[in-house]
């Protein structure tokens, strides 16, 4: 091998090994893995977000005189890929304040008291086509949707009580309907040890989820 092909191959190695480096680095810290598209190619789950569920973000407001509005863009939904509008994909909810006081700042309606954010989800298989879905599983599709409220915010988008997601719901769920599970959290030690004491606390803070939250999703 000529010299000017070994200087290749190790300047090659050495940007390969550099930019792994800087992505496990990056990834680990929580440092530049949202700030642009080329930490894709240095991280290795960049698909592990994906789950068997679908989900809708719906806005529902509540005025003053009762009624209830869909809070929906009258200028259009912008769909940045295929049919799913764009709100959609705001998983974590961080845009919603935003997008909340944009559209009942420009649209005429009664006095808002309270705007209802609720969550649909669905089985993805539920996505297919009714011929493919019963060449698959041989029964016409009946999709079932679970709906399920996350916040409540004022008329301009501000915060005014927050629920867990459906996901994490589900799980609180199964942890409050299992008497077992529920001794072991009793007699955990703390929160980074998952050993258990030969005795058991019943003192200590406890993190509530309120379930009356004045809209019945369910």
């Amino acid at each position: 091998m000529s010299r000017w092909k070994k200087l290749l191959a190790c300047t090659f190695i050495a940007t390969y090994l550099g930019f792994l480096s800087w992505g496990i680095v990056g990834h680990a810290l929580k440092v530049g893995i949202c700030g642009n598209t080329i930490s894709y190619f240095v991280v290795w789950d960049m698909f592990c977000g994906w789950n068997a569920w679908d989900n809708r973000t719906h806005i529902i407001a509540e005025g003053t005189n009762g009624e209830f509005y869909d809070v929906r863009e009258p200028w259009g939904e912008f769909h940045p890929f295929g049919h799913v509008a764009r709100i959609h994909y705001d998983d974590g909810k961080q845009l919603l304040p935003r997008h909340i006081n944009n559209i009942l700042k420009r649209t005429e309606h009664k006095d808002i008291a309270q705007v209802y954010v609720v969550e649909e989800v669905w089985p993805k298989q539920y996505n297919l086509p009714p011929k493919l879905f019963d060449h698959y599983f041989g029964r016409a599709p009946d999709k079932l949707s679970y709906f399920h409220l996350q916040t409540v915010c004022r008329d301009d988008g501000t915060l005014l009580r927050g629920y867990p997601n459906w996901y994490t719901q589900q799980t609180l769920n199964s942890i409050a309907d299992n008497p077992r599970l529920q001794q072991q959290t009793k007699q955990a030690t703390s929160f980074y040890n998952t050993l258990f004491t030969p005795s058991s606390s019943n003192s200590g803070d406890a993190m509530s989820y309120s379930n009356n939250s004045g809209l019945v999703t369910n």
